[in-house]
């Protein structure tokens, strides 16, 4: 019979930096990408209610016009 040798294994789950720092360069990327989406949606929403304001006054010389009356009251 062979003597078989015991040892014991130990194995330890560790984070290493490379993984905390990829971690943190994803969560950046993601409120990056959340904050263009909501930047582009404020740009399409402002280009939609300035092109309703153009149509509704007639042209854009006409909005400026009454901008213009708007703003000084005359």
């Amino acid at each position: 019979m062979k003597a078989k040798a015991i040892t014991k294994e130990v194995n330890k789950n560790t984070t290493t930096v490379n993984e905390i720092e990829h971690t943190d360069s994803e969560l950046y990327k993601v409120g990056m990408y959340t904050t263009a989406a909501f930047a582009a949606a404020a740009g399409i929403w402002g280009l939609i209610c300035l092109s309703s304001a153009i149509f509704v006054n007639g042209g854009p010389v006409e909005m400026l016009k009454n901008l213009y009356h708007a703003i000084t009251g005359a």
